[in-house]
């Protein structure tokens, strides 16, 4: 049976400190040579398969799609040997004699699925051998996607001598769980751990500040004592300097976790700095759990920041209709945020879009072939995650506050049958190294008339709902002529080729830039193909990182997307001539886009009116040609409110409601 990745949660960053002292056992599994379980630990099964094993990042489990974890773990992988039910992994003997705290920590890992759209369970059950009998004491199944840690008290069960593992897939041919850091210990009081630390130094989205502009440090600590805790004091140095003290009152049960703030701290010195992070307890007996280090950086200003998706997709395959609303769903609520491009996969000639040119034919092979990449639909997101579509919205709300880097602008311009594109990239720090930029030009509102588009979700087949915008694929067959079909985003070319340079145009910028300088940089000529539709044209610049050893290494930082048309979803007026109206974003804060087709060539006037019918925005009619359309205006001028944004033509108007917030 086919199986669905449901969800991937992006990874998560910081580092995870346990109490060591008086450990009664640990196990990371980082002793063993995988498959092999370390000395001491066993395993068994009643339902045949390979059971529980161990593996690491190079050798692998389910496609390398584990967030990163350190060294070895275990798994049950259910994915390439169904029928694990049950699967159980044994610890060795231990004695918790002079232990009046004993708890266990462990780390798990469930990526998450269902077995042709119905919703199957997966449980792995932690178990104590005490009295006699083996004695279930906790389960999990969720959350999917990300590493998470429990902590479970044995204080019931003194006369426990040893731990287990059961995995159990309840019969279906699910994924598998993974299990680490498995730690028996007993808790000390007063011993407090300090877990993460916030910003997260390297993170694309945390250590950033203006000049000038108050940073926050925080983070999250852990009570690892066996009585709650109700004060703590959370201290920072920044490059040395004297240290700000901030105590922080709460109620902490034990092995609770608590996300804290310290006092602000203004920093007017562009350039990295070190910072130490520290929390006290009185009396703490472990005090090598309570540190942690960051680095805040401050530049000049913070650049407008897009997130940027690579779709692979194509016609032959049926599950690609999910790629095609979530990425109509992510334009059409967060355009100015994103960019967004789909490759097409030409598959043995069934799918037409993908074989413009060999630049199209590349990019197919550069985004399926990126390690990790789960299978059609899939995207890379800014290169630096690899998802299914579903979980775009979840991507662009965790990254959308990344620092960009630099601003970006793109001019186009025509000439003939050919486009020019200029960029130019303005620092908003010092970049030093190599940082490249590449292009693709990309087609919306495109047909395939000789193809058919696949469609699992289709009432003839899985009949199942996709939650967003646009075409209905439930209600449609499972083959639908392309000639139905309107694709987005379609890649027509890329400079350069992404399969055999996939980083970027090599010396596009240089080698040292200075913060708040522009550096211009002017893409070759690209000949537009007479069967390209110029009104629906795009294109996408990417800024790109090839610097060894960075933490955003081969990763895109920033992008801009400048079209000539915008794909919208709405009703389409015959009268007005006008097709798919929107505007966006909505609410505006300082500047608004209305987008809309024109079914023909015709003069166009643009008015907004207030709530009361009066005018409070007016452009005088102009000629527009057929085809898409867009108008930016600035918002500044107008309080906020409810307005009504009109486009009306010779033959009628259409509008739609605007609200401005301040």
């Amino acid at each position: 049976m086919k199986k669905i990745l449901l969800s991937l949660t992006l990874a998560c960053f910081g580092f995870m400190v346990s109490s060591n002292a008086q450990t009664i056992m640990s196990q990371n599994f980082n002793t063993t040579t995988p498959p092999a379980m370390p000395t001491g630990w066993t395993m068994t099964t009643t339902g045949g398969g390979l059971g529980w094993q161990t593996t690491n990042s190079s050798t692998n489990w389910y496609y390398a799609i584990v967030p990163a974890q350190t060294g070895t773990y275990a798994v049950v992988d259910d994915y390439s040997n169904p029928g694990n039910a049950p699967a159980i992994m044994t610890s060795p003997t231990f004695s918790l004699t002079g232990s009046p705290y004993p708890y266990v920590s462990y780390d798990y890992f469930f990526i998450g699925g269902y077995t042709m759209g119905v919703d199957t369970a997966e449980k792995c059950y932690l178990q104590v051998f005490s009295g006699g009998s083996w004695i279930t004491i906790d389960s999990v199944g969720s959350p999917y996607g990300a590493w998470s840690t429990r902590y479970v008290s044995l204080a019931s069960y003194m006369t426990a001598t040893q731990l287990r593992f059961e995995y159990s897939d309840f019969g279906a041919s699910l994924f598998g769980v993974a299990i680490d850091n498995i730690n028996l210990f007993n808790a000390q009081a007063n011993d407090i751990s300090l877990t993460s630390v916030t910003p997260i130094s390297g993170d694309p989205g945390g250590d950033f500040v203006n000049s000038g502009s108050a940073a926050t440090f925080g983070g999250i600590v852990r009570n690892l004592s066996p009585n709650t805790m109700t004060s703590f004091v959370a201290s920072y140095s920044v490059a040395g300097g004297t240290p700000v003290n901030t105590t922080i009152t709460t109620s902490l049960a034990p092995m609770a976790t608590y996300t804290f703030s310290c006092t602000p701290y203004t920093d007017a010195v562009l350039g990295n700095q070190a910072v130490q992070m520290w929390v006290t307890e009185t009396g703490d007996p472990v005090l090598s759990n309570d540190s942690g280090n960051t680095a805040i950086n401050a530049v000049s200003f913070m650049p407008t920041t897009r997130v940027t998706f690579e779709e692979g997709t194509g016609m032959w395959c049926g599950y690609c209709v999910r790629g095609i609303v979530y990425m109509d769903s992510l334009w059409k609520n967060d355009s100015p945020g994103v960019s967004i491009i789909a490759a097409h996969d030409q598959l043995n000639g069934t799918d037409a879009l993908a074989g413009e040119n060999s630049t199209t034919i590349d990019y197919d092979k550069f985004v399926s072939g990126f390690p990790g990449f789960p299978g059609y639909p899939g995207i890379l997101v800014n290169r630096r995650y690899i998802g299914d579509p579903s979980d775009a919205f979840t991507y662009y709300g965790g990254m959308s506050g990344y620092f960009g880097f630099a601003d970006l602008t793109l001019n186009l311009t025509s000439t003939g049958n050919n486009i020019i594109a200029a960029a130019t990239v303005k620092p908003a720090m010092p970049l030093n190294g190599d940082y490249r930029l590449a292009m693709v030009v990309e087609e919306s509102n495109v047909h395939s008339n000789s193809y058919y588009q696949h469609n699992y979700y289709s009432y003839t087949d899985l009949n199942e709902a996709l939650a967003g915008v646009g075409y209905n694929f439930q209600d449609s067959v499972f083959s639908i002529p392309g000639s139905s079909m309107y694709f987005q985003f379609v890649a027509r070319y890329s400079i350069p080729d992404f399969y055999s340079t996939p980083v970027g145009v090599a010396g596009s910028l240089p080698a040292t830039m200075t913060a708040g300088t522009v550096y211009p940089y002017t893409f070759s000529t690209v000949s537009i193909p007479s069967d390209w539709d110029t009104a629906n044209l795009s294109v996408v610049v990417m800024l790109i990182d090839n610097n060894v050893g960075s933490n955003t290494y081969q990763q895109v930082v920033n992008s801009i997307t400048v079209r000539k048309h915008v794909h919208t979803t709405g009703v389409a007026s015959i009268g007005s001539g006008i097709e798919k109206l929107n505007v966006f974003p909505n609410p505006a804060t300082d500047q608004a886009h209305i987008t809309f087709n024109l079914s023909q060539a015709g003069s166009v006037k643009f008015q907004v009116y207030d709530a009361l019918g009066r005018p409070a925005f007016n452009v005088p009619a102009e000629d527009m040609v057929a085809g898409g359309q867009q108008i930016n205006f600035s918002t500044n001028s107008l309080a906020s409110g409810v307005y009504n944004v009109v486009i009306t033509t010779d033959n009628g108007s259409e509008s739609q409601t605007l609200s401005v917030v301040r």
